[in-house]
Formats: C-alpha cells, structure tokens, sequence
C-alpha cells in the first residue's frame, strides 16, 4: 500500500460477509501484507485491497467478524496540515464510505475510540451543538430509545472518523447516544461507517502513536 494512503489506527471487527460484497481494488493499489484490507475514497465504492481468502474461510467457519484495516488516500492537501488538526478546517475535506458495515458492540468499545458517553441523564446536554431545553432533551432521547427497541437500524450506522485526532487516532464520530442506548439494552449487532479527511504520514503516526 501506498505511503501517501491513509490508515485506521485500528483494527474492526467486521461481519466477513459484508466484506465479501466488496469489489477487488484495481490494480496498483498494492496489498496490506496479510490484513483484510478495506480502500475508500470520496465518491466511489469501497474495495477490498487484500484478504478476500481469509474472508470466505471465515464465512465458512461462521466467524462472526474478522480484523480489517481501513485505508483511505487523503483529501486534505499535503500544504494544508493545519487542516488535519482543525476541525473547521478539516470538515470541508471528510467523505465518507460508500459501504456500510456490521460488527459488534462490545468489540468496537474495546478500541476506546469513543468521546464521551451518552445516557438518560446526560443526553444531548454536554456538546455545544445542542442547546434545547431539558424537557426536549428527555423526548429526544426516548424517542430515540424507542426506534431501537427492534434492534439496530442500519439506516442510521455509527459514524468512525479515521486519524480524527491529532491526525493519528480513529474517533467515533458520531452515535454516541445511540451507542449508550444499545449499552443500556443489550444491542451487541451494530452498523458502522468510515469518515476521513486527511492523517498524518504513517512513519509520523506509528512514533506518536505510543503517546495515544
């Protein structure tokens, strides 16, 4: 793989049948040794760069999730690094991945990539981007809790931001209620997304990444 291309600090758990629907990555995207390996990019359909074999084995041993990296080429220009660190800035770059992708709970809040944690008491109140009263507040949050009492709606999956912090660290990006809610009522199956924007260079992320 390119080092011009981005990558998750991560490894996700991934349903290996949703990975199986993919398209092989055209030629010249190289391979990410022995990882599943995941392309995005803004505007096209997402490929499998490499572990198609270890997909389908996993399909037949009826696995549940399989460890993928996601990779990405950047959208933040290489001058404009300031852009990587501010969200401002880096909000005109994000895209987000054609695919959606089911994995469990538990095993993405073991990455500890979450911001916060949103329940009963604390819903919608400690971002700035809301300011309704409590009274909307507790609706919205109930009204919520009731569209998931069938299970997880993949029509709405949990934002990741790839390298959202300091350019380095995957993030959750958006679905924290919805994550404190399925914690709350023992929804394990969830549906994700992959945003990105830019990351700083690989060589960069593996020597700060022992600070994260």
């Amino acid at each position: 793989m390119s080092t011009l291309t981005g990558r998750s600090s991560e490894l996700y758990c991934i349903d290996p049948q949703d990975l199986l629907k993919l398209e092989d990555a055209p030629a010249g995207f190289g391979s990410a040794a022995d990882e599943i390996a995941v392309l995005i990019a803004p505007g096209r359909q997402d490929f499998l760069v490499s572990g198609r074999r270890l997909a389908e084995q996993a399909v037949r041993d009826r696995i549940p999730g399989v460890p993928v990296r996601i990779f990405f080429r950047p959208t933040i220009p290489w001058w404009n690094l300031a852009a990587v660190f501010i969200k401002p800035l880096r909000q005109k770059y994000k895209f987000t991945s054609a695919g959606v992708y089911h994995m469990s709970l538990a095993k993405l809040r073991e990455l500890k990539i979450e911001r916060g944690f949103r329940n009963a008491e604390n819903a919608y109140k400690i971002s700035r981007r809301w300011n309704i009263s409590d009274e909307q507040r507790i609706a919205r949050y109930r009204e919520l809790c009731a569209s998931l009492q069938k299970g997880f709606d993949d029509r709405y999956p949990i934002d990741i931001m790839l390298c959202r912090r300091a350019g380095i660290k995957d993030c959750v990006d958006d679905g924290h209620h919805r994550i404190g809610i399925c914690v709350e009522h023992n929804i394990d199956r969830i549906a994700v997304r992959f945003r990105a924007a830019g990351a700083l260079p690989h060589r960069l992320q593996k020597l700060l990444l022992r600070f994260f």
